[in-house]
């Protein structure tokens, strides 16, 4: 029987290759809308070029989710598909990837099961390599199902933001919050809350304090070493500044680092960071 993970594009893994046999990965790409240009976040996409444009359209940008026939295509791919999408309070994707399900199965007997992340980027990144991993292991589709599900709940994303346009323009943070922030330069720590805005943690200034808190936050939360995923928006010292700390805290950590593809680009903003982890090592 073979295998088929799909995620949406607010998974930053790209090229990635499954370890599982008879496994592969797709991608379901959202898109931004800057003015009256879109851009589909793929592999081709020029971030650099759409975080420009972003910075420089005057008027509210916007995100548009993957259509049900996109989702069908990938779904087609093996006997087996688990989907991992961002979360459901974001956007219209999970919605979407459901539609899709239903056509597919209506096509003849096909195994298909879709998770919510109830977040973005790293901790989707998390989920899509501990199941590959998981998938070495020949389970049936039910334990994968239930694997993946475990993982899901047992899993956390954090933000470190230093810009919040985007995530005020589109209500995913208080716009009194964001505009003071702006104003004092201050990075804010958050998680995604299951309202789908970001719930702050903590504000911070300074590079060593931000990592300090994100450590602090990591190890509240209950993470004891393993996978972690670091995203960044051109952002790579900032990124291994923290991968350094997340080291020298738990010496058995392995950590990637990411940078953001075009839909995280658009909602974390320059400079920013999307950690993803399990509290407990998969």
């Amino acid at each position: 029987m073979s295998w088929a993970i799909v995620a949406d594009s607010s998974c930053n893994l790209r090229g990635f290759t499954p370890q599982a046999p008879d496994t592969v990965y797709a991608v379901a790409p959202l898109k931004v809308l800057v003015g009256s240009q879109e851009y589909v976040d793929n592999e081709q996409l020029d971030v650099s070029a759409l975080n420009r444009a972003v910075a420089a359209e005057s008027t509210a940008s916007s995100s548009a989710c993957p259509s049900a026939g996109e989702w069908a295509e990938r779904f087609r791919l093996a006997d087996n598909v688990i989907v991992v999408t961002i979360s459901a309070n974001l956007s219209g994707s999970y919605e979407a990837a459901v539609i899709a399900k239903g056509l597919v199965e209506e096509e003849g007997p096909r195994n298909i099961h879709i998770v919510n992340s109830r977040a973005a980027g790293g901790k989707l990144e998390y989920l899509v390599t501990v199941l590959d991993r998981y998938l070495t292991t020949n389970p049936t589709f039910e334990g994968a199902c239930a694997f993946i599900d475990q993982a899901e709940e047992a899993s956390q994303v954090l933000f470190s933001l230093s810009s919040y346009d985007n995530l005020t323009k589109s209500g995913r943070m208080p716009k009194a919050a964001g505009l003071i922030a702006n104003k004092l330069s201050i990075r804010i720590l958050g998680i995604a809350s299951s309202e789908g805005t970001i719930k702050i943690v903590a504000p911070t200034r300074g590079s060593k304090k931000t990592v300090a808190k994100i450590v602090s936050a990591m190890k509240s939360d209950g993470y004891q070493g393993g996978l972690v995923f670091i995203d960044h928006v051109e952002n790579e010292k900032g990124a291994q500044e923290l991968a350094d700390k997340i080291h020298e805290t738990w010496p058995s950590a392995e950590i990637q680092i990411l940078p953001c593809g075009g839909l995280c680009s658009y909602y974390a903003e320059q400079s920013g960071l999307i950690i993803g982890y399990g509290r407990t090592d998969a």
